[in-house]
This record gives structure tokens, C-alpha cells and sequence, in this order.
């Protein structure tokens, strides 16, 4: 079944077409546009999911019935209402159905003169919706099925959606409150803040900063240049960023950290594997195994109480690397200093100690703690090791 409304002079027709189409309200001027209000209303019939694609900002928001309710603003800039009306015979809504999806198409004239809003109240239960604008805000609420949205350049926000929501914005913010499933979003320069994701899920920006507060899977991020701020993962954590901060509150599965221009900091996780270009590094209640290097920058690593590490390996070409080791924490040290002239090895264990005591590089010292275990091994080109009782 095909069905067709098509909205042509306000004077000749409303909207009309199979399911209830209410007529078209009169013109009104606010000053500065004419503005016209049309609703319409359909069944869905068997469809099961939803394409909306218009040229204007979409709001969509899902309904407990069974029918698709549209309200349909249109502003344009006219000097007359006969210029208004003129306008107004360009625009066309059309609502198609090929198999399982229903199409509703709303097209303007013209961008610069006439825009157009459409609200949609749309049954929550259908298993897909698909919203498209060409330079118009996207926002999308209370969806049990999964939510694609694509914005050549507004902003988009969905929350309270349950399958999952893929989003692709040309320059624009994305913000995602709480969405059931995995989340796919990338933006050409805007900033994403994420509330809560319930899947494998990928986030990207081109140019701007990235916010998780949590992902119940694993994540993967990447900004060309900006900050990435990552609250909790039940899996584990990519992430990428040239230039910025990285940080990670608590991660269950392994944090894999790149920046190439900034920090990174990691308070908690189930192992590590940092790089950094031009940044210092800072781990803290980690375990399992940990691979840290940075460039330029000192290395901070907290290691957790009855959470005993892995093979590891820290090391920095210009920097210190400090070690806060728990007393009962069975594990081998093997540390190296390849300082020119007074290179140090500070350490407050007396298991650890270095071979020899010259000034000529390298310096070496190393230990087994409480009988010995997984060996963790540290390189300092300039710098200094510090290897400290657990504060």
C-alpha cells in the first residue's frame, strides 16, 4: 500500500491523504517570518520500522498507540503573505511504504527562505527508526527499537532509547542520555557527552571532546584533537586522542591509551597499555599487566593492594617513573638507568638494590619482593626511578 499527501497552495488544499490529515492554520507573522502549523496522522499498518527524512530540524518521540502523529511547522521569510503563500506551494510531505518500513518525506522549497519542524509521535514499539536531515537538529526519545540519525550539520540527542542508536553528525554536538544497546556516533567536529551505553560501542569526533560516564561493554574513542574522559567500562577500554588528556576512571577488562600530545591517567583497570608522545602517564589501583611508555614525561604507577601484576614494562625517554609497591605484593624488579652522568635509582626496599655503584650509565638494581614473582621492568633514558612504599 502507497499513499501520498502532498501540500500545495494553502488555499487549494491542506494536507490530505489516506489515515486523518488535519487542514493546514492560517498564515501568521511573528515579526519576522510567517509561520504555518499542519498536522497528520497514520497507521503503520505492518511496517516495523520508520524512515523520517526532512530538511529542518526532526524531534521524534515514542508513543504507546499504534498510529504515527506529525506536526508540521513551516517559517518563511516573505515580504507578503501572496509571497508566503507562493512558497508554501513548493513544500511536499510524502509518506510511503516499501515492505516493512514507512516513509515520511517533508521537502522545502528552498533553505534560505522556508524551513520546516517536524514532530513525530511514532509507536515505541517499532523495531527501527531512521531520522535524516540535511542541516537540521536531530532529537529522538523514549524508543524501544534502535535509532539511526544523520545531520549534515546540526546537532543531535537521544535519550531513553532500549535496542541501541547509531549517530552521524557533519559538525554538530551528540548527546546520548541512557540507550539500552551498543551506540555508534561520530561527529566532523563537534563534541560528544555520553550518559550510559549497554554495549559494544564507538564514539568519534574529527575535532572536539569526548565525555563517557559508562558503557556496559567494551569502548573505543578517538578525537583528533581534544580531551577524552572515560567514567566506567565493564570491558575494555580504546583510546585515542592527538592532543589532549586521556583519563579513565575504572575500566574491568584492559585499558589501551594513545595520545599523541598529553597525559594520560588510568584510576583503575585490569591491565594497562599506554603511550604517550609528549605526556606524562599516571596509573593508579591497576593490576594485571602493565605497558606504559611516553616520549617526554614522568610515570606514575600505584600498584593495588592483593592484586598482584603481570609482566610489565615502564619506561620514559625523558622523565622520572615513581612505583608505589604494597608491602605483601610478591613480584621481581628490574630497573634501568641510562642517565648520562648521575643517573639515580631511589628505592625503599632494601631487596632492591643496584649491582654497582658507578656514575658511568647504565644504572642498574634489582630485587625479588616477598620470595619473588611476575617481573616488572623499568627504562629511564633521563631521568631518575623511584620505587616507594604503598602510600
Amino acid at each position: 500500500m502507497k499513499y501520498t499527501v502532498l501540500l500545495a497552495a494553502i488555499a487549494a488544499t491542506g494536507l490530505a491523504g489516506s489515515g486523518i490529515a488535519q487542514p493546514a492554520g492560517p498564515l501568521a507573522f511573528d515579526g519576522q517570518y510567517w509561520v504555518q502549523t499542519a498536522n497528520g496522522t497514520f497507521s503503520v499498518g505492518h511496517a516495523t520500522k520508520l524512515r523520517v527524512a526532512a530538511s529542518g530540524n526532526v524531534v521524534l518521540r515514542g508513543d504507546i498507540g499504534d498510529r504515527v502523529v506529525y506536526t508540521l511547522q513551516r517559517r518563511m521569510k516573505a515580504k507578503t503573505v501572496e509571497e508566503a503563500r507562493a512558497l508554501l506551494r513548493g513544500f511536499e510531505v510524502k509518506t510511503t511504504t516499501r515492505g516493512d518500513t514507512l516513509l515520511l518525506t517533508v521537502t522545502s522549497p528552498s533553505l534560505k527562505t522556508v524551513s520546516a519542524e517536524v514532530a513525530v509521535n511514532v509507536p515505541r514499539a517499532l523495531r527501527h527508526a531512521w531520522i535524516e536531515t540535511n542541516g537540521g537538529n536531530v532529537q529522538a526519545y523514549d524508543f524501544d527499537g534502535h535509532v539511526e540519525a544523520r545531520t549534515s550539520g546540526g546537532q543531535v540527542q537521544i535519550d531513553r532509547v532500549k535496542l541501541g542508536a547509531t549517530v552521524r553528525a557533519g559538525g554538530g554536538n551528540i548527546t546520548i542520555g541512557r540507550v539500552g544497546g551498543p551506540v555508534k556516533c561520530y561527529s566532523g567536529a563537534g563534541n560528544l557527552n555520553v550518559e550510559s551505553a549497554g554495549g559494544d560501542s564507538w564514539f568519534e569526533t574529527a575535532g572536539g571532546e569526548i565525555f563517557v560516564k559508562e558503557v556496559l561493554g567494551p569502548v573505543h574513542v578517538w578525537t583528533r584533537a581534544g580531551n577524552i574522559k572515560i567514567g566506567r567500562s565493564t570491558a575494555t577500554v580504546f583510546a585515542r586522542t592527538d592532543g589532549g588528556v586521556i583519563e579513565v576512571d575504572q575500566a574491568l577488562g584492559l585499558v589501551s591509551a594513545q595520545n599523541f600530545g598529553g597525559a594520560i591517567q588510568v584510576n583503575a583497570a585490569n591491565g594497562v597499555r599506554c603511550e604517550s608522545n609528549s605526556g606524562a602517564i599516571r596509573l593508579r589501583n591497576v593490576n594485571g599487566t602493565l605497558m606504559a611508555a611516553t616520549a617526554a614525561g614522568n610515570i606514575i604507577a600505584e600498584l593495588l593492594a592483593g592484586h598482584p601484576i603481570k609482566d610489565s614494562m615502564l619506561s620514559t625517554n625523558t622523565g622520572d617513573i615513581t612505583v608505589f609497591i604494597p608491602s605483601n605484593l610478591a613480584m621481581t624488579v628490574v630497573a634501568r638507568n641510562e642517565s648520562a652522568g648521575a643517573g639515580k635509582i631511589v628505592s625503599d626496599f632494601p631487596e632492591i638494590r643496584s649491582r654497582q655503584n658507578a656514575v658511568i650509565a647504565p644504572l642498574v638494581a634489582e630485587g625479588a619482593l616477598n620470595g619473588g614473582g611476575p617481573v616488572l621492568r623499568l627504562l629511564v633514558r633521563d631521568g631518575t626511578i623511584y620505587l616507594r612504599h604503598e602510600k
